[in-house]
Parts: structure tokens; sequence; C-alpha cells
């Protein structure tokens, strides 16, 4: 399999999210034609006027909508998926979207000859620890997101050779949109309501939006990237504190936080998330939240950078301002 020429055609699932978004305009800038699937009744203005883009409305269980998305297209790139859902969301629901979802799709390609797929996955499929984890890593993800996730990637990779797959597995990303856990964090420090987690002192892999793009545009214009999986990061990590420093100094705020020990804290998640499952109520505070502010998740990603010379040109700076700008004035800050 050779790599694709320019201009090519693609299908881009969740178009609509801050990744998919991103990936849409600059494969039009790029002189792609692009198929960019949205969920029936979502806003999608700022993709109909972008050069090449047609709006599919559909969903993952929409069997007619992946077919027409598909339809002679050269690439898919699948970024749809359940991310953040209400307390109490359960595996079958994750499975159902992440893994029988992508199950349809990775069908609908096949079908339609498509050349090239890139699924977007993630970190979360390897467990919990404090060691730095690649490609070689093994695999056992704690969470259902991740376990459906995994399952994702059987499911495409169960496809070769009828087709090109890569995977990308992703930490944190930041950036323009982004509504996770970077946006809450950025709220937080700017409400006067953040804390550090312990000492401040661990130290997180992330990814800002614009690598994301990078890479994804790269391994799907690539022939060494076919059958691959890649980890894609930053150049390099970032401490807790160096973040929520970076943030607060972009949004011309105090540095100096309070630090409050680890433990009362889990024990207050804990009795949040408690409360949540309830009451069915989306508190802040959450175990995952704290766990994921106050421990190391570190993540290599040489192995892109060795084999396709794949050069993370964002920096954290740079991708916090941009993503502190795209948002809207109520949760954006001035000095003060």
């Amino acid at each position: 399999m050779t790599a694709l020429n320019f201009p090519t055609k693609a299908f881009v699932t969740g178009a609509n999210g801050a990744i998919g978004s991103a990936l849409t305009k600059r494969l039009s800038h790029l002189g792609w034609e692009v198929a960019a699937l949205v969920r029936p009744g979502s806003e999608a203005t700022h993709l109909t006027h972008l050069a090449g883009v047609e709006i599919v409305r559909g969903e993952l269980g929409d069997a007619a909508a992946l077919a027409a998305g598909c339809c002679d297209r050269d690439a898919v790139f699948h970024l749809a998926a359940l991310v953040h859902a209400d307390p109490g969301t359960s595996d079958a629901q994750f499975q159902r979207v992440n893994a029988e979802g992508t199950r349809l799709l990775a069908e609908a390609a096949v079908k339609a000859r498509v050349a090239r797929f890139v699924y977007f996955s993630t970190v979360a499929v390897y467990p919990a620890s404090g060691m730095v984890m690649d490609e070689n890593s093994v695999v056992a993800p704690e969470s259902p997101y991740g376990r459906s996730k995994l399952d994702g990637e059987r499911v495409v990779m169960s496809t070769t050779p009828r087709m090109g797959v890569t995977i990308l597995r992703l930490p944190v990303v930041y950036g323009p949109h982004d509504r996770g856990n970077v946006a809450r964090l950025i709220q937080a420090i700017r409400g006067g309501k953040f804390a550090l987690a312990g000492d401040g002192r661990n130290v997180r892999s992330m990814l800002a939006l614009d690598n994301a793009i990078d890479a994804a545009v790269l391994v799907a214009t690539d022939a060494r990237a076919v059958g691959a999986t890649y980890v894609v990061t930053d150049a390099r990590d970032y401490t807790q504190v160096e973040i929520a420093e970076t943030i607060a100094e972009i949004l011309g705020k105090s540095r100096r936080f309070l630090k409050l020990p680890l433990r009362p804290m889990i024990v207050l998640a804990r009795l949040a998330d408690a409360f949540s499952s309830i009451s069915g109520m989306r508190l802040p505070l959450t175990v995952d939240r704290v766990t994921k502010l106050a421990t190391s998740a570190r993540y290599s990603g040489a192995r892109l950078r060795t084999e396709l010379g794949f050069i993370p040109r964002q920096e954290l700076r740079e991708g916090l301002i941009q993503q502190i700008e795209a948002m809207p004035p109520r949760n954006r800050a001035g000095p003060g």
C-alpha cells in the first residue's frame, strides 16, 4: 500500500467535537473533500462554510448514515465516542456506542472499499500506573470507557488486510472548544476555586490539539503507519503545578494555590460520587478528577517520532492560550 495523494476524500465521525471540528477544518484547508458526521439537531454552522465539506446527519448506530459517509471515500477518521457520561452510565451503554458503533462503521468502510481507517483511541486502555507506558505496555483498562475503546481497537484491527488501519492512543487533549478536564480546570482557576491536590509535583502527559491533528493527517497519508498503534503526546510532560500556573498566568490570576492533602480530598470525592450516583446530579468533585490531578500519568510518544518523524510543534502555553481565547466571554478571564 502506498501513501495517499492529495487531494483526497475523507469521512470524519464526531466532526462536531473539539478534535473532529479542528480536523475537518485542517482537511478542508489541505484540499480534501470531507463528509462530516454530525448528530441530528447539533449545531454545525462552523463546518458548513468550509470548502469541500458535506454534512452527514446521523449517529454511530445509523447504518444508512455510515454507508453514505463512507461512500466514495479514501479514508475514515473515527472520533465519535461516548466519553463524558452521566453518573450511573452502564458498561453496556459505552459498549453500544464505542464498540458496536465502531463495528458498524468498520463494516461500512470495508464494504465501501475505504483504503485507510484512523481510529482515535485513548490511553485509558492502560491501567493506572506511575510508570511510563507505551505501545508495548500491557493493556488493562479500569473504566467502562477504556474497556469499550479497547474493544473498538480490536474491532477495527480485525478488518486487516481488507483495510489499512492505524490506531492513535491519546492522553488529555487541550485546545479550542475542549469541554473536558482542562476546560473545567480553567474555569476553576478563573473562579478562584482551584486547589492543588497534594504537592503538585506529579507529572502528566498531554496533547495539544494542533499536535493531535498533525499526527492524524500524518498517519493517514503515510503507508508505514498501516497496521500500527501509536501513542501521541506533546514533546514533553508537565507537572500539575506547571499546568495550573500557566493557566493562571494567561488569565492574569494569582499563581499561588492552596495545597490540600490528597487523602482528605479522596474521601470527600468518594462522598460526592456516592451523592451523584444516588441523586443523578453531577458534582464538580469526583474521585476520577482528583486522581487525575494528583497522580502521575506518563506516556511515551517516541515510536511515532522515531518511525514517522512526527514532531510535536505546539507546546503547553500556546495551546492553552488558544483554548482560553476560544472560550465564551463569560468563561474567559482578564486580570482580577
